[in-house]
């Protein structure tokens, strides 16, 4: 029985035993009838547990009926407490017991590659070629050659200054 019916019969099962001291208070449960009532609550937790809801409705009534029984010298409000707790339970058993619905594992979505439409070329008008001038070759007039000195780096040579 998860969620809060598990906290609700949690609380009446500690309840149960510590009004049980019957010996010291005669208001109390006595100790065999709240170890009785006890057992009864943990039949409801087990159904329930066993997703077996109509096996934990008739707990509850088993265990209503123990509380019916108990003497009279037991305290009022505390068997109210405690049929207040098992109505609490039994309103709720057909929604907690029941199996819960196992999530069904979904794979994770691996994204399809989406097509990316390609553009298709677009023609692009070449400029038709322009004329251009091209100048007219000017005539460089030729160049006289230069003579180098001969021997040293064009240093005359004694010998040579007469000639």
């Amino acid at each position: 029985m998860p969620r809060r019916p598990l906290l609700a019969l949690g609380l009446l099962l500690a309840a149960v035993p510590a009004a049980g001291c019957g010996s010291e208070d005669p208001e109390l449960i006595p100790q065999t009838r709240a170890s009785a009532l006890t057992s009864t609550i943990d039949e409801i937790q087990a159904a329930c547990d066993d997703q077996k809801p109509a096996e934990a409705e008739a707990a509850v009534q088993a265990a209503n009926q123990q509380v019916s029984e108990l003497p009279r010298r037991v305290d009022t409000d505390l068997k109210r407490n405690i049929r207040d707790w098992l109505n609490h339970i039994d309103e709720r058993i057909d929604r907690d017991c029941e199996p819960e619905e196992e999530e069904e594992e979904t794979p994770t979505a691996t994204p399809s590659p989406t097509e990316t439409a390609t553009p298709s070329p677009t023609e692009t008008a070449t400029p038709e070629p322009t004329e251009t001038a091209t100048p007219e070759p000017t005539e460089t007039p030729p160049a006289e050659p230069t003579v180098e000195p001969p021997g040293d780096g064009g240093v005359l040579a004694p010998e040579d200054e007469g000639q």
